[in-house]
């Protein structure tokens, strides 16, 4: 989508978790410039990011935002480790090596609920996936291959700077001591819970398609589940923007605003009946991706750690390298559509989408709903695991 004449770059698009400019909330709309499979849309100003500005950890004062992101070297809120409900919060936990790894004891109780933008029906998302599962399964229709090589040369320069930046400083992301200095505030869905039966380097690790349709309880007899779409966005792509309405392999599945509202609807998930539930659960690595919001940022900030439960349910970890800030990442997986949505941090205007399949891929095209009235295209770039220890059966 073209922002004035050309895509913005990370400035332009705001504060999104270390972005330079505040993205405002909306107010009265404008006709959207046309772009390449993203047209006539109505627009609004930015809105709101996530995070603090870069080089802030917290907000004038030394007080935390509410619900917010502590600073280093503070253990959590006041009261204890309970969260609502009696769930406690991952606390302590312990590697294959039987280290410890503190990893936070706080609530996020936004990524729960649905954004206050977000009206739409158990029956429109139900017509939604009807039009979604019957375009993706036309005869002829395009399902696992992207639309070009753009996607391999947007990652191979993100890579290519990548190798050289990440061989300093990657090694310690996500290992037992950057997990002691990242306190953060978890939605619930934790794969913190599982740290202990795996090196840190697991979550690293790409699964295959076939071990991801062997681990997701569906049933099997579902077409969707058992062979692979590539969603791929933009001009030529199979997910397309026309007229304010939204086409996937040229089919007419949604206005844009309704496609939004699904997208966050997916993306929100209830958190676990009891402490119980959310330790029982077992985790797949979808693997750590660099996040990439334009070809030309080739040297990208945010960092992006995911897994999935065998429910479908995503769990992970979004990190800026730059301000040292880390927010929790929520979602799930549609089972009709291979669709998956997810929230981030304490924000509820920025709701994330790809493919499941495009999740064991070495480059995952994502779209990213700001609100109802706006989307960008960004680029998952999958990045090598860190050497230490082995990777888990799972992954294998």
């Amino acid at each position: 989508m073209r922002w004035g004449g050309g895509r913005p770059d990370a400035g332009q698009l705001g504060d999104f978790l270390g972005m330079t400019t505040p993205i405002q909330r909306p107010g009265g709309l404008a006709a959207r410039p046309e772009g390449p499979g993203l047209t006539g849309r109505p627009i609004g100003p930015d809105r709101l990011g996530i995070g603090d500005r870069p080089g802030e950890l917290a907000r004038p004062g030394g007080l935390d935002r509410p619900g917010g992101i502590d600073r280093p070297g503070e253990t959590g809120r006041p009261g204890g480790l309970d969260r609502p409900g009696g769930v406690d919060r991952p606390g302590s936990v312990a590697d294959r090596y039987g280290r410890q790894a503190y990893v936070g004891n706080r609530t996020n109780n936004v990524i729960n609920v649905r954004p206050t933008w977000t009206n739409i029906s158990a029956n429109q998302i139900t017509g939604i996936n009807n039009r979604w599962n019957t375009a993706i399964n036309a005869p002829g229709a395009r399902r696992d291959t992207p639309v070009d090589a753009r996607w391999n040369r947007w990652g191979d320069s993100v890579r290519n700077n990548w190798r050289e930046y990440s061989r300093g400083y990657a090694n310690g992301w996500f290992d037992r001591g950057w997990w002691d200095r990242h306190n953060f505030a978890w939605g619930g869905w934790s794969y913190s819970y599982a740290f202990g039966n795996y090196p840190y380097n697991y979550w690293w690790t790409a699964p295959t398609w076939e071990a991801m349709t062997s681990w997701l309880t569906w049933p099997s007899s579902s077409t969707v589940v058992t062979q692979p779409v590539y969603y791929d966005y933009g001009q030529g792509g199979n997910v397309t923007y026309q007229d304010n309405n939204v086409y996937i392999n040229g089919q007419q599945v949604a206005g844009a605003q309704d496609f939004a509202e699904s997208a966050a609807a997916l993306a929100t998930v209830a958190p676990p009946e009891n402490q119980a539930a959310a330790q029982k659960a077992e985790w797949m690595p979808l693997g750590t991706f660099a996040l990439s919001t334009s070809e030309k940022d080739t040297w990208p900030n945010r960092v992006i750690q995911l897994a999935v439960n065998k429910r479908g349910i995503i769990s992970g970890t979004l990190y800026n390298t730059q301000t040292d800030q880390a927010m929790a990442v929520q979602g799930q997986v549609d089972k009709t559509t291979q669709r998956v949505a997810f929230r981030i941090g304490e924000n509820e205007d920025i709701v994330m989408e790809t493919g499941l399949y495009n999740l064991t891929q070495n480059e995952a095209p994502v779209l990213v709903h700001f609100g109802k009235d706006k989307v960008e295209n960004y680029l998952l770039v999958r990045m090598e695991a860190p050497k230490e220890g082995a990777p888990g059966p799972a992954a294998k």
